[in-house]
């Protein structure tokens, strides 16, 4: 077995797991249209799963806090943020994640043999 194509292939899979829970956090204050102070909704209405996501959005900026335990997703600091993470290329990296999995697939079948 192929260690190096074992550990891309896991690594690959984390990202993908971290873009998609980064994915659920946003989609869930869009979809309650939280996205001012006033429409603030209550953080622990989230899975469990999603909490630690959550947080780090929160740390970022993108999740801000309105009190009580309510947040709401701040529209202009995901634009920032998505066009700092542009400029630096990780965006990019990210939608290579996937042929990336299937490569280190690939290599980890062939050198199993």
């Amino acid at each position: 077995m192929n260690v190096a194509a074992v550990t891309t292939a896991a690594n690959a899979t984390i990202l993908v797991v971290m873009n998609e829970q980064r994915r659920r956090v946003l989609a869930h204050f869009n979809a309650h249209k939280a996205l001012s102070p006033e429409r603030a909704i209550a953080r622990d209405a989230l899975e469990p799963a999603l909490q630690a996501t959550l947080d780090q959005l929160r740390a970022q900026g993108i999740i801000k806090d309105s009190g009580d335990a309510l947040s709401y997703l701040d529209a202009d600091a995901l634009l920032t943020y998505e066009k700092k993470m542009a400029k630096s290329g990780r965006i990019a990296v990210m939608a290579m994640v996937p042929v990336l999995v299937a490569v280190a697939v690939v290599v980890a079948i062939t050198f199993s043999r």
